[in-house]
């Protein structure tokens, strides 16, 4: 089959629609942006200390995670170089995103963000969540530490849960319904997706830190 993507059109499709055939419509499709930028070994280095400092200064606040030490959610206030190019790839990617989907449209408001950054060593995982009250969510990977092994081919992997209530219950030929779709990100990759899109963390099973920077991104209205 080929894939045909569309925009929106009087007929009501959606540019996060498709087409497989030119009679067979896929609605309901869930856009995520998934980025790599290059030349960051220093930005990563700068996050990294910034990171670490923090995580042997400050108590650890207890969200989705299992182990390891999520800080406060203010990481963008934090300061320094690296932290406002993070915050101007996370503006970017809300503005590309927006492009994708938004079918011309633009939004009217102002851009809340917050972030804050995860530390996980072995064993340590992210339990399944999504983050309420806001449109898109994402993480940036300052260092992912080891790879996926063989005996953990899921280590630190980052997976997605089809949203479709109840499609668990269908048995169809290829099963498109009820799969989880996961990421084995690297090193300065960047994923964005609809915060309502429940997703968890694989323990990590590797030596050394793990770290990440999570965040959202808010539209409020002008007052």
């Amino acid at each position: 089959m080929t894939q045909t993507s569309k925009k929106q059109t009087s007929g009501g499709l959606q540019s996060t629609d498709y087409t497989l055939e030119p009679d067979t419509m896929v609605w309901w499709t869930t856009p995520v942006l998934r980025r790599s930028f290059a030349n960051v070994d220093a930005i990563n280095q700068e996050l990294k200390m910034l990171v670490l400092d923090r995580a042997a200064n400050t108590k650890n606040v207890q969200k989705s995670n299992h182990g390891g030490w999520h800080s406060d959610e203010d990481l963008l206030s934090w300061g320094g170089e690296a932290i406002a190019q993070l915050q101007q790839w996370i503006i970017g990617a809300f503005q590309d995103l927006t492009n994708a989907t938004a079918g011309g449209q633009v939004y009217d408001g102002k851009l809340e963000l917050n972030a804050w950054a995860n530390l996980n060593r072995r064993g340590d995982y992210n339990m399944v969540h999504t983050h309420p009250a806001c449109v898109w969510s994402g993480v940036y990977y300052v260092e992912t530490g080891e790879s996926p092994t063989a005996e953990h081919p899921k280590s630190g992997v980052i997976e997605f849960i089809d949203p479709r209530a109840g499609v668990e219950m269908i048995a169809a030929p290829g099963l498109p319904f009820a799969q989880t779709k996961s990421a084995v990100p690297n090193s300065g990759d960047m994923i964005v997706f609809p915060s309502w899109l429940k997703h968890f963390v694989h323990p990590y099973w590797g030596q050394g830190d793990r770290i990440s920077i999570a965040f959202n991104i808010r539209i409020r209205p002008n007052l």
